[in-house]
């Protein structure tokens, strides 16, 4: 090969070389390609550098979801922490509303019947027993508290003290079938005897005299005879009259003033003594 025909060769490569690199360039012009082309040639270094950080940061990426999605896991156990802790806050709000309401209601009751004196005694405890209905209170002898005295809550009447021990009463409510109360009608003003219906029974008041027109919703007060307990105690209302032209006595269905499910606080009148009136059912020189 002589001298002309290898430069011959050279020019016709380097043509070739020359033409694909620009068909190469305008490629990448019509890609949008050219400018990253042009950097690299520029400084090759930076360009690899570059491309090798963007693949790391999607890298980086990748590894960061697992950590976000643990925030996010914090964070709910966190705020669900705060929402215990404000229902927590809140029951406790409303159970010191209900105690000031309670509260509220036994002062205007005492307001009502100033001349009584009472104590205010906590309910800690119910009698279970089917023969007795009873509840238990934390005052006693030692707080004068004696047998006899009337029981009360903010609603109306609830019994009488049946025995005591030294730091804590019995009181049998007007529910129990031994219960028997002189009571009155505050519309008619017929008299009866309230008695209790026992566990499951009806509250009612026997012996009411035909004459008197009873009507649903009339208030029960006490009528004071007897002595046994103060008079114009609330006992509750009038739900149903039973009547029969062809008995001598008509019949009243109570329902009492007071919920003694949940019964919390009482009042014990101590200023009023029962009177006993037994010695008059005998006959003179009897």
């Amino acid at each position: 090969m002589n001298l002309n025909e290898a430069q011959r060769r050279i020019r016709w490569i380097l043509f070739i070389v020359l033409a694909g690199v620009a068909v190469l360039l305008t490629i990448l012009d019509r890609t949008g390609n050219l400018d990253s082309a042009l950097a690299f040639v520029r400084n090759p270094l930076a360009t690899i550098i570059s491309w090798t950080s963007d693949r790391t940061n999607s890298v980086a990426d990748a590894l960061e979801g697992p950590r976000d999605l643990q925030t996010a896991r914090e964070e709910i156990a966190r705020l669900q922490a705060q929402v215990d802790d404000l229902e927590r806050e809140n029951e406790n709000l409303r159970e010191i509303q209900g105690e000031y309401q309670l509260l509220l209601d036994l002062f205007n009751r005492a307001r009502q019947q100033p001349d009584f004196t009472r104590l205010t005694a906590a309910v800690i405890g119910q009698d279970t027993s089917p023969s007795l209905r009873s509840i238990i209170i934390d005052k006693g002898s030692e707080d004068g508290i004696v047998v006899g005295m009337p029981v009360e809550s903010a609603r109306g009447l609830v019994g009488q003290v049946f025995r005591t021990t030294a730091n804590s009463a019995q009181v049998v409510l007007i529910t129990d079938n031994a219960s028997s109360i002189p009571a009155r009608l505050g519309s008619s003003r017929a008299t009866g005897l309230l008695r209790g219906g026992g566990l499951g029974g009806s509250v009612s008041i026997d012996w009411i005299d035909l004459k008197y027109e009873l009507t649903v919703g009339e208030v029960v007060l006490t009528s004071g005879l007897g002595g046994k307990f103060p008079q114009d105690m609330v006992i509750g209302r009038v739900i149903e009259v039973q009547r029969n032209e062809a008995e001598l006595f008509q019949r009243a269905i109570v329902q009492p003033a007071v919920d003694f499910e949940s019964l919390e606080i009482v009042f014990v009148i101590t200023n009023f003594r029962p009177v006993d009136t037994e010695i008059f059912n005998s006959p003179p020189g009897g």
